[in-house]
């Protein structure tokens, strides 16, 4: 499964920035990911610190970041959409 989300990743980047039209929009999208994959980092990181009745979930920094982080490049390449000029 990890391979997948891997692969999901990083053509799901791949498009986001390609699909984007002006360099400031390609930098802001890869932003936008890079931003989102640190906040996923960051709640697998707490979730991994939990102890007695909190629970903790082991190593899942790494899954929540690739997770945001597709869904952050999603977003991004459906923004590209809506942000082309007719």
């Amino acid at each position: 499964m990890p391979l997948l989300w891997l692969v999901t990743l990083l053509l799901g980047t791949a498009f986001a920035i390609a699909g984007a039209q002006e360099t400031q929009q390609k930098v802001i999208n890869a932003l936008i990911i890079l931003a989102c994959m640190a906040i996923g980092l960051g709640i697998g990181h707490a979730a991994g610190l939990g102890g007695k009745n909190f629970g903790s979930v082991p190593n899942a920094a790494i899954p929540f970041s690739m997770i945001l982080g597709i869904v952050a490049a999603m977003t991004c390449a459906a923004q590209n959409k809506f942000r082309s000029k007719p």
